[in-house]
């Protein structure tokens, strides 16, 4: 009965906040991409637009959360075919009923708002599939790196890859230190984050997501910043988003001129260790590429122990004909990106 069942879809606007931190609080599928949080975050953000939708029972409870953002690439004419909407997690629904109501409101929705929409999985979705592909979602095979903080430290260290171990005590015999940082470092942070965008030819959202991220941080929920230190000197960044007991990899990046210190080596290692003595569970490392396909990034987090999951992604082309000239902005972006 659940999948012919039809629920109320109501948006952000329209549902309480005691309400929509109930529902993640209490659902284990749920992140910290699917709170109010995330959506105030993004939604002050200038090129970023928050959505939520929910389904609603008879009753006026939740059964069913989808949120996103809209992303634009370029301003003005551009920005028609440069709009693209990104999930960062799967939608949570109680049932299949919900989810089919919430993907059909969803998809009417965003055909006249983005070029096409990217969903990044956050857990298995293999029960739900065909409700995606009735949708005319198609699923992509994409993987992704899971530490588990739960184990003992000794068992985390071991797992690490031996060359890797050798140049975290390497970093530390240079002297490099990791600790949390407060707010007072964001400028540097953020410039050193830039050059590694940039050079890597990547957009990279404005300081002001940063600087909301932070604001709007709770003792629970919010954005956590590691750096490593040199001397005095901030020489890399990890940029965090935590939430329950997951703690997620969101931005990174050293100056190269201190590459030789291996500050990429020492800071995922003891965010690891700073996270798990905060009661974290989970590291989330992000994104590892397609299977079967060599990706630089996804040898370079493998080297720190982590298991490997293919959650996949689902993709919806709203508009095929803006999709290939957002496809060719894109290169051309890359190209004559500084």
């Amino acid at each position: 009965m659940d999948n012919i069942k039809k629920y109320q879809i109501i948006n952000a606007s329209q549902i309480s906040r005691e309400k929509w931190w109930e529902f993640t609080d209490n659902n284990e599928n749920c992140n910290i991409f699917t709170t109010p949080y995330m959506y105030d975050v993004w939604n002050a953000t200038p090129g970023y637009k928050s959505f939520a939708f929910f389904a609603i029972d008879e009753n006026q409870e939740i059964k069913g959360i989808l949120t996103g953002h809209l992303e634009t690439v370029s301003k003005g004419l551009l920005s028609k075919i440069s709009t693209r909407a990104v999930l960062m997690q799967s939608p949570v629904a109680i049932n299949n009923g919900a989810l089919s109501d919430l993907l059909s409101h969803y998809i009417n929705f965003m055909k006249r708002e983005a070029v096409y929409t990217e969903i990044r999985n956050n857990y298995d979705t293999l029960n739900q599939r065909i409700i995606y592909e009735k949708n005319g979602f198609k699923f992509e095979d994409h993987l992704n790196i899971i530490v588990d903080l739960s184990q003992t430290e000794d068992i985390l260290w071991k797992q690490i890859h031996s060359k890797r171990r050798n140049e975290i005590r390497k970093a530390e015999k240079n002297g490099v230190k990791v600790k949390r940082l407060s707010d007072e470092y964001l400028i540097k942070s953020y410039s050193i984050l830039k050059e590694v965008y940039e050079r890597a030819k990547l957009p990279l959202p404005s300081i002001l997501f940063f600087e909301e991220a932070l604001q709007k941080s709770s003792d629970n929920t919010g954005m956590v910043m590691y750096a490593a230190f040199l001397d005095e000197e901030l020489i890399g960044i990890m940029v965090t988003l935590q939430y329950k007991k997951i703690a997620y990899d969101l931005y990174a990046g050293s100056k190269s001129k201190y590459y030789d210190k291996n500050p990429n080596d020492i800071l995922p290692w003891e965010v690891f260790r700073q996270c798990k003595n905060v009661g974290k569970t989970i590291f989330d490392f992000g994104g590892a590429g397609k299977p079967d396909v060599p990706y630089g990034v996804r040898d370079y987090k493998m080297k720190f122990g982590g298991k490997l999951v293919n959650y996949g992604r689902y993709y919806l082309i709203h508009n095929p004909i803006k999709m290939k000239l957002a496809e060719t902005g894109f290169k051309i972006y890359q190209k004559v990106r500084l």
